[in-house]
């Protein structure tokens, strides 16, 4: 399901594919989707919202609200809600949730976790610090995270089909989720426990309600101006700024040149994004009930559409062998990162460091094209005489380009001339 909406007006919305597979029954602009960690947004706006009435400050310390989370003295809110925490979300003892899972029983698995780092000294996205914020909502406002922003913003803004379901709730024009295999067929996914990732993921909505959602919150219906300014501003890091910037529960995005805010969500059986270009005022919308949707590469081309400069497909070209044995080899990404690409089965892939290899496809112009993300590109430099002498990275297919000089390979070492007589044999 894709919606475009410029200011208040909806340019464009179509549907295709099925929403239930095993009854036939098609996808359609009323049906009511997993958004994932879209819900993000509306967690971190939440929290904004109740610093703008003075029930807590962005730059709390997590302590006020759980003082027996260790560490929490350590932590602000702030940090929270754009992940410089270091709140880790990897499980000290994986396996499964209880069905009737609480916010209580996630904070208490989370404060066994250690750190991923200090506070403020890195950018790490983070669910389990956006479970945290689920908590302090909680605390704050004395009910569910979720009944809290049902008051707040789904009632009053008039998301009539925005909310949290419980596991056992039953929702009108629900889609099951899929999982579309190598074979592309589709596959039934099982159906995910919203309370699992609460306050960072466990919200449902429909394309509609998101467009109005965007348009509330940039317009200063939903929060005011200055704190969506807040949500729109990537923290100064030590290290300089991160690969991917994200400000209160958005992300900051550069199409073309132009800046666009939003989130992207991802879930068993579901993919999506809600996006903004404050430029032309122009919203997007795309939610899929299938988890191998590439969302935020549709996003992005639809938002470079809006600008009037899109993207280029590619042609997929064969490549001919000498071509791949001038690419193979070892590119230096950073200090401590490699690129290798390497050939299997007349195929060309791209490893980074200890990564899973991607295959590559070659465009007709020359260009090294990720698959299945079309929009990421390599574009080989060659000196003179044709060698590659480096690959210039163009990730989400704009620049300027990042470059990768090509690692040579090792000198091959001296062979010793083989002897002609035995060596004499000493007596000592």
């Amino acid at each position: 399901m894709i919606l475009i909406a410029r200011e208040e007006r909806i340019i464009y919305s179509g549907a295709r594919g099925m929403a239930s597979i095993e009854l036939g029954v098609p996808v359609g602009r009323s049906q009511v989707f997993a958004i994932a960690s879209i819900t993000k947004m509306f967690t971190a706006a939440l929290v904004v919202r109740l610093a703008e009435e003075g029930r807590l400050s962005l730059d709390d310390r997590l302590a006020r609200f759980l003082p027996d989370f260790p560490g929490a003295g350590d932590v602000t809110l702030r940090q929270l809600l754009n992940h410089t925490a270091g709140i880790s979300d990897r499980r000290v003892a994986p396996g499964p949730w209880p069905r009737d899972l609480t916010t209580a029983m996630l904070v208490a698995d989370i404060a066994r976790r250690p750190r991923d780092f200090a506070p403020g000294t890195e950018q790490r996205y983070s669910n389990a610090g956006f479970i945290l914020l689920g908590a302090v909502i909680e605390q704050a406002t004395g009910k569910a995270w979720h009944v809290a922003m049902a008051e707040y913003f789904f009632t009053p803004l008039g998301l009539a089909r925005t909310g949290y379901a419980g596991v056992r709730a039953p929702v009108a024009g629900r889609v099951p989720g899929y999982s579309s295999s190598p074979s592309r067929q589709d596959v039934l996914t099982a159906f995910s426990n919203p309370a699992v990732p609460g306050a960072a993921g466990g919200l449902i909505a429909t394309a509609d309600d998101l467009a109005q959602w965007m348009r509330a919150l940039a317009s200063g219906r939903a929060i005011g101006s200055a704190g969506y300014a807040e949500m729109a501003r990537p923290p100064a890091l030590p290290g300089g700024p991160s690969r991917d910037p994200y400000g209160l529960g958005m992300y900051i995005w550069r199409v073309r040149g132009e800046t666009m805010v939003g989130h992207t969500g991802q879930i068993d059986g579901f993919a999506s994004a809600l996006a903004y270009l404050p430029g032309p005022n122009v919203t997007i919308v795309i939610l899929a009930n299938d988890d191998n949707l590439d969302a935020r590469g549709m996003a992005r081309r639809l938002a470079a559409i809006a600008l009037g400069n899109p993207y280029s497909e590619p042609v997929p070209q064969p490549f001919a062998p000498e071509e791949i044995a001038s690419l193979v080899g070892t590119y230096r990404v950073d200090p401590t990162t490699t690129l290798t690409l390497s050939q299997r089965e007349g195929a060309l892939y791209a490893q980074r460091s200890q990564r899973n290899p991607v295959p590559l496809q070659k465009a007709r112009n020359g260009d090294l094209h990720f698959m299945p993300d079309e929009l990421t590109y390599f574009r080989p430099v060659r000196s003179a005489d044709g060698a590659v002498v480096r690959l210039d990275y163009f990730r989400d297919g704009d620049g300027p380009p990042i470059s990768y000089p090509r690692i040579p390979e090792p000198a091959p070492s001296a062979v010793a001339p083989r002897r002609l007589h035995a060596p004499a044999i000493s007596d000592s």
